[in-house]
């Protein structure tokens, strides 16, 4: 049995990230695995009662150093009450893998880790979260994106980086075109993901497209005022969070998104994955796996008139929705299944590293 630690800097909530932390505790067989998730802040409900979820009180007032520092003796804490793990996957913040290394060479013990950021290396550098001269105190590296990936393999040796995408849950394939001009927009409602960019391009369209809105987030009540103000009121639906989101884009023709950054971006291969066509700014990630023409188009970040652009020739029939199967199988390599073969893989030639 191999014990792995999930080690997060962060409590969980509801986005991505929880969900892929979710599919591994579903997707790893309890008789091979003993995966235990750690969170240096209060969170797992999101893991509904998983038994090997823990989670940090936390002091808000404290500083960044006396916060990694908090990381160090909590972690080195958790081991020795619960035991020492094979592999310890440092999550999210590059600094985590700092934490890691910290930890195990307080015990002296020689447990694997691996570096497991879940966005752009650069975004979290620009934080202040560490970047990759933080991530090479781990001894090997799973990316979410190939621009990840690249910029670690100017600092580190290949066989210790592995490209992994994310698991992506494949929706109900819809092979039938829908009637109508539906778009649909999943995901959190926050600024970096700029939606009131969609919302513009709507306003700057010729053409009238609907647009439903499934998600929520501090961003929501102002980006229902600019709706208001623009007068998209009869064009644009705020459903609010969803257990299952896609189950109300069954009637959509595309998924729309004008995200300054991703580190995979999920909703992507998963709208993919049920037939649709994805418009969206040319995110990391997400450009590992749309093809312009091919699965979706691209538009650049915070052009509004571009994405108008592109609505309007797919309205006009200048541009078609992409093939349904195309894009199905453009993403099939992200699979569950998929996925977590290659992630076994991987944990068991990472003992030897």
């Amino acid at each position: 049995m191999i014990r792995i630690d999930i080690l997060c800097p962060t409590g969980g909530k509801n986005g991505g990230i929880e969900n892929i932390i979710r599919l591994w505790t579903q997707n790893l067989i309890q008789d091979e695995y003993d995966l235990r998730v750690i969170h240096m802040t209060p969170g797992t409900a999101y893991l509904h009662g998983y038994e090997k979820a823990f989670a940090f009180n936390a002091d808000e007032n404290e500083s960044y150093n006396d916060k990694l520092k908090r990381f160090v003796m909590n972690y080195a804490g958790f081991i020795k009450n619960y035991g020492i793990p094979d592999i310890c996957i440092a999550t999210n913040w590059p600094v985590m893998s700092v934490v890691a290394d910290a930890v195990r060479r307080m015990l002296k013990e020689n447990f694997k880790i691996i570096s497991w950021v879940h966005s752009s290396i650069a975004e979290y550098k620009k934080a202040g979260l560490g970047g990759v001269e933080e991530m090479l105190c781990a001894d090997a590296h799973f990316c979410i994106s190939r621009n990840n990936e690249k910029l670690l393999l100017k600092k580190e040796r290949g066989e210790h980086i592995f490209y992994v995408g994310n698991p992506v849950e494949m929706q109900p394939f819809i092979s039938e075109q829908p009637i109508g001009k539906q778009l649909c927009y999943v995901g959190r409602l926050e600024e970096i993901k700029r939606v009131d960019i969609i919302l513009e391009a709507l306003y700057r369209a010729h053409n009238k497209w609907k647009l439903r809105i499934i998600g929520s987030g501090e961003e929501e009540e102002e980006l229902k005022k600019i709706t208001k103000y623009l007068g998209l009121q009869n064009w644009v639906e705020y459903t609010g969070w969803k257990e299952n989101p896609w189950e109300y884009c069954k009637d959509a023709c595309a998924l729309v998104s004008a995200s300054e950054y991703e580190g995979f971006m999920l909703t992507g291969a998963e709208a993919m994955s049920m037939g649709l066509t994805v418009i969206s700014t040319p995110v990391e990630g997400l450009i590992d796996y749309l093809s312009p023409g091919k699965n979706g188009y691209l538009f650049q970040k915070n052009n509004a008139s571009e994405l108008a652009g592109i609505l309007d020739y797919l309205y006009d029939g200048k541009l078609s929705m992409c093939d349904r199967k195309v894009c199905r199988k453009s993403v099939d390599e992200y699979s569950t299944y998929n996925y977590f073969e290659k992630i076994k893989k991987i944990l068991k030639k990472g003992l030897s590293i």
